[in-house]
C-alpha cells in the first residue's frame, strides 16, 4: 500500500518507492483550488504516485500542474506517463530545463552515462512530451494556486543548472528538490553530496546560502521526508561540502585522489549505521549513491585544478 502523509497544511507526501526502495523518493501533492504534484518520479513509480493521489482523495484527471523541481529522471521522467491520467495538466519546470522534456535523447543517455545502465532500467522508459504542455519558469515567477498558497520559484543551481527550489506561501515551507542532496528522515541523517556531471561547488554553497535568508519553517526533500530544523540542516549541508571540497583539493595537489575517493565515501558511509536495518536502502546508498556522488565531487574539484 502506498504510504502517505500529511506533512503540512494541505500538502501530502507520497513515498514514491523510487527503485522499489521505501523511504527514498518523495513527490508531494498540494490540494488547493488548483491543485499541483511537485516532482512525477520516474515512469516506473507512476503507478504508485497515482494510487496515492487517489487514496488522497483527488482524481488525478484534475491535478493541473505537474511541477519538477529538476529534470533528472528520478524526479521528472515519469511526467510523461503522468500526463495521460491528467489530461489538463500542465508541466512547470526550470527554463533551463524545458527543451529536455521535450526532446529527451540527451537526458537518457547523461543519466545512463552517470548512473549506469541498471539503474537506468530501474527508472524506466521516458517518451517525449508535447511541447504545448511544458511551460518554463524563471527566478521570481509565481503560481498562485489559492488565496493562501502562492508559490515562489527560485533558482537553484548547483546540483544541477535546471534545479529550482519552490516557497510555498501556506506554511512557509521550501520544496528543496536535490539542492542538499539526500536527507534520510527517520534516522535525521543528511547526505549533502551530488552526482556528476553538473555539480557545481560554488553554485551549491551560493544557493544554500540564498535558502538560509528565507527563514523558511519548513524543508521537502525529494529523497526523503521533512525536516523543520531549516537552518540546521542548511549549516551542516555547508560545513559538509565544505568537508569534502578541502579532502578533495588537498589530493589534487598531493597526488592522493585515489585513496581520498575511498576516504570521503567511507566517511559518508560511516554515518550509516543506523540505516543498516532498512536493508536495500543501505545497500543502494553505499553501492550505488555515494560512490556516484564522489564522483560528481571529484569530477568538478579537478575541473577546477585543471587536472
Amino acid at each position: 500500500m502506498t504510504d502517505i502523509n500529511e506533512v503540512a497544511e494541505n500538502i501530502y507526501m507520497i513515498d514514491d518507492q523510487l527503485c522499489s526502495i521505501q523511504k527514498w523518493g518523495s513527490v508531494y501533492l498540494l490540494n488547493e483550488e488548483r491543485k499541483a504534484l511537485i516532482d512525477s518520479g520516474p515512469a516506473s513509480s507512476s503507478r504508485v504516485v497515482l494510487d496515492g493521489i487517489k487514496r488522497i482523495g483527488i482524481n488525478p484527471q484534475n491535478i493541473d500542474y505537474i511541477i519538477v523541481t529538476h529534470i533528472h529522471l528520478d524526479h521528472a521522467g515519469g511526467a510523461w506517463l503522468l500526463l495521460e491520467d491528467m489530461p489538463q495538466a500542465q508541466v512547470l519546470v526550470h527554463h533551463k530545463g524545458a527543451k529536455h522534456l521535450v526532446n529527451p535523447a540527451k537526458l537518457i543517455s547523461s543519466m545512463a552515462g552517470v548512473s549506469g545502465e541498471e539503474i537506468a532500467k530501474e527508472y524506466g522508459e521516458i517518451l517525449p512530451i508535447q511541447s504545448h504542455r511544458v511551460k518554463g519558469v524563471y527566478e521570481g515567477d509565481t503560481l498562485r494556486l489559492s488565496g493562501r498558497q502562492i508559490l515562489k520559484f527560485i533558482d537553484a543551481p548547483g546540483h544541477a543548472p535546471h534545479e529550482l527550489c519552490i516557497y510555498e506561501s501556506r506554511n512557509g515551507g521550501v520544496f528543496i528538490g536535490d539542492v542538499l542532496g539526500a536527507y534520510l528522515s527517520d534516522y535525521e541523517i543528511l547526505l549533502p553530496y551530488h552526482p556528476p556531471p553538473n555539480f557545481n561547488f560554488e553554485l551549491s554553497a551560493s544557493t544554500i546560502k540564498r535558502l538560509m535568508q528565507l527563514n523558511a519553517t519548513k524543508l521537502y526533500f525529494a529523497h526523503f521526508g521533512t525536516s523543520s530544523k531549516v537552518q540546521e540542516n542548511l549549516q551542516e549541508a555547508l560545513d559538509k561540502l565544505q568537508v569534502w571540497g578541502d579532502m578533495l583539493a588537498r589530493a589534487i595537489g598531493e597526488g592522493t585522489l585515489d585513496s581520498t575517493r575511498e576516504r570521503i565515501i567511507a566517511q559518508a558511509c560511516a554515518e550509516l549505521d543506523s540505516v543498516h536495518k532498512s536493508k536495500d536502502l543501505f545497500e543502494f546508498l553505499t553501492k550505488y549513491y555515494l560512490p556516484i556522488c564522489a564522483g560528481g565531487h571529484i569530477k568538478y574539484h579537478q575541473e577546477q585544478y585543471n587536472t
